[in-house]
């Protein structure tokens, strides 16, 4: 794949440079925000080899890439990242806007280091898993070692988050990694010991242990974007080298010791007593969480935890609720999937299906995700309580994550421990599996016509007429297409299968429609009915409507029309005729094959 190809594509199809405020992304999509979403060409861009899909949430327009994100990424980041101050400068403020923009932030000074959190906290993994097989004692020196390197990254997690928050705010990095280095140098806690420390200029400082801590470094950061331009305005050209960073570390510096540090602890605090409560709630924590996540993840909301997944790592060591959820649901779209390759009939869609679920196995769930469970729509709903049951039988059986890692069968071990308590845990892939499996089967849902055999069943109730019996040249010559027709015996048109209404005649006499799978069929109410000129005819659609099978589309009055001379034959015909290798129809079941 080009990645710089699809990245010019891309932003291309969303309408340009010019149509896109910002671009963020996440570990699967890009996330746009656009000053126009009219503009973006949606279609074009979901046909487009290596997106996955497109959704619209949070305000945002993202456009779902998968593994190759980051790739991606980078190339639409060099196209657009010129242009976004300027571009930002314009963009009406909102408060919606805003809480958005700080949540965006706040997950952007994470984000990035994921990777290197997960490898870390995998190096103490592998040290529980060494303790434990008894191949090497927590007490020796090399335990130690191997400990230090893996909790380094959570020790100094304020020097990550200051240098990421750094690099979204626009700020000075070295200025915002020194006010990490304050956070965390080791006379601060030796200042707190002193009986002789009246605090600063005899204000209250409350001396704190800010390692492993995120939110101070963030907040301090993001004070230092303002001061930092104030003191770059106030300081002359001749000492502006050593007097703006100093200006600027003077006056931030003090407010997050005294302020911000302390407030942050507070809200900390808050957390620590919510994922209490939710620790207390247990097996069902995990399970309303599991439930919870696909929503989540369609109004793109799910990254918002990543802060406090990695502060519980940081304070508690593991995440006891939403990586396990994570996985329950990663598994029950994979479940439902699965059942859908099982029993469709649609070979197209049992491939998609069985890749999708394979995918999802594997903790990439946006194949299974849009491209078959939400487009089916009843094995989305499975999804959820497959994800509620599945996230309470993990809950209940205490699966716990050490370590940031996405949740999937590649990962299992990581969550499971060592003993009786691997085999235990090994069963929750095949016991969520099985459960959303089950519901998915007994649910059922409305399957799409295989492309090799599509049924075309008729739309009107009545007498069915080969073609060529029509009292009308243009149809019974097949002029317009292979097909059928209808003596009706009710003045009701529903759609024969889901599709959508591409063409609608100002008369209403007349529909056009084209199905998820490409085929185009005109319908034809009566002969001649045209100069009615929609006398009798009552529309229950507009064109560009999407319907699905059994939607009343037309209602007209069959014996009004007759009453004024018409011919009410109606005409089912598929106007791309040449597009297949055969047409036929069946007169008994009034079904139209289309191969």
């Amino acid at each position: 794949m080009n990645y710089k190809d699809l990245a010019s594509t891309i932003i291309e199809l969303v309408g340009g440079k010019k149509n896109v405020n910002n671009v963020t992304h996440c570990v699967t999509r890009l996330r746009f925000s656009l000053v126009d979403e009219s503009l973006a060409q949606t279609e074009k861009i979901e046909s487009l080899d290596g997106v996955i899909g497109v959704k619209k949430a949070a305000d945002q327009y993202q456009v779902i890439i998968g593994t190759a994100i980051e790739d991606v990424y980078k190339e639409v980041e060099k196209m657009i990242d010129h242009q976004e101050e300027h571009q930002k400068a314009h963009k009406k403020i909102t408060v919606k806007g805003l809480a958005k923009e700080g949540l965006d932030t706040l997950v952007s000074c994470f984000t990035p280091t994921i990777p290197v959190i997960a490898g870390s906290g995998m190096i103490k993994v592998l040290l529980v898993v060494l303790s434990s097989l008894g191949w090497m004692s927590a007490e020796s020196s090399t335990y130690a070692t191997l400990y230090l390197i893996g909790d380094a990254v959570f020790y100094f997690l304020p020097f990550f988050v200051a240098f990421n928050a750094a690099k979204k705010m626009k700020v000075d990095i070295f200025l915002s990694m020194t006010l990490a280095a304050i956070l965390l140098h080791p006379n601060l806690l030796a200042l707190g010991e002193l009986s002789s420390y009246s605090g600063f200029f005899g204000l209250g400082l409350q001396i704190l242990n800010y390692s492993t801590q995120a939110l101070p470094a963030i907040f301090a950061v993001w004070l230092l974007k303002y001061v930092d331009k104030f003191a770059d305005k106030v300081s002359p050209n001749i000492v502006k080298v050593f007097l703006r960073p100093m200006i600027s570390l003077l006056i931030v510096a003090p407010i997050m010791l005294i302020l911000i540090g302390p407030a942050s602890s507070v809200v900390g605090d808050w957390f620590a007593a919510l994922a209490k409560i939710m620790m207390d709630w247990g097996w069902l924590a995990v399970g309303i969480n599991a439930a919870i996540f696909p929503l989540m993840v369609l109004t793109g909301t799910h990254n918002a935890t990543i802060p406090f997944i990695i502060q519980l790592f940081a304070t508690q060591g593991f995440d006891p609720i939403f990586l396990p959820s994570g996985m329950a649901a990663n598994i029950a779209e994979a479940g439902a999937a699965g059942a859908v390759a099982f029993k469709t009939k649609n070979k197209a869609l049992k491939g998609t299906a069985l890749s999708a679920s394979f995918s999802a196995l594997l903790g990439i769930t946006e194949p299974a995700l849009y491209g078959v469970n939400l487009r089916l729509k009843k094995p989305f709903i499975a999804v959820l309580l497959g994800g509620l049951l599945g996230g309470c039988y993990i809950g209940f059986i205490g699966l716990t994550a050490p370590t940031f890692v996405t949740p999937s069968l590649i990962t299992i071990p990581v969550y499971i421990g060592t003993g009786v308590n691997f085999l235990i845990g090994l069963s929750s892939i095949p016991v969520v599996f099985i459960i959303t499996f089950i519901i998915t089967y007994l649910f059922g849902f409305e399957d799409i016509e295989d492309e090799d055999d599509i049924k075309v069943a008729s739309p009107v109730k009545g007498e069915i007429m080969e073609l060529d019996k029509v009292n009308d040249e243009a149809f019974s010559t097949k002029m317009m297409g292979e097909g059928f027709a209808v003596n009706p015996t009710e003045g009701k048109v529903i759609a024969p299968f889901n599709a959508q209404v591409t063409s609608l005649f100002p008369t209403h006499h007349a529909i056009g429609l084209t199905s998820e799978n490409g085929l185009e069929v005109l319908i034809h109410i009566g002969i001649d009915t045209v100069n009615l000129n929609g006398k009798y005819f009552d529309t229950k659609i507009k064109q560009g409507d999407y319907v699905s099978k059994g939607d009343t589309l037309i209602a007209f009055d069959l014996d009004a029309i007759k009453k004024e001379g018409y011919d009410t034959t109606t005409m089912i015909v598929v106007t791309n005729t040449k597009k297949y290798k055969n047409i036929a129809l069946n007169m008994k079941e009034g079904i139209l094959h289309v191969e």
